[in-house]
């Protein structure tokens, strides 16, 4: 399962590279990184051994606890949720 997140802006201090670096072992063996832009990265959820709401609630965690921005979104299939709702 695909799961992109966009952003307008990182946390103060934080680099993308800082960031694929923690949502990687964030996710361990549940997911892995696919791409990434200057505003947006993309991961794999892994579905076949373990149910992607594990890795979704694992992401949305994360972009919380690291104080990403109200307007920063996950997209799953096509349709952007907020981070915070």
């Amino acid at each position: 399962m695909e799961l992109c997140i966009h952003f307008r802006s990182l946390p103060e201090g934080m680099d993308l590279l800082r960031m694929r670096e923690e949502l990687a072992y964030v996710l361990e063996e549940d997911g892995w990184l696919t791409g990434s832009g200057p505003d947006w990265l993309e991961l794999e959820l892994e579905d076949e051994r373990i149910n992607p709401k594990y890795g979704i609630l694992a992401v949305k965690n994360y972009l919380q606890k690291r104080e990403f921005a109200p307007d920063t979104t996950i997209e799953l299939a096509g349709t952007p949720v907020g981070i915070y709702e």
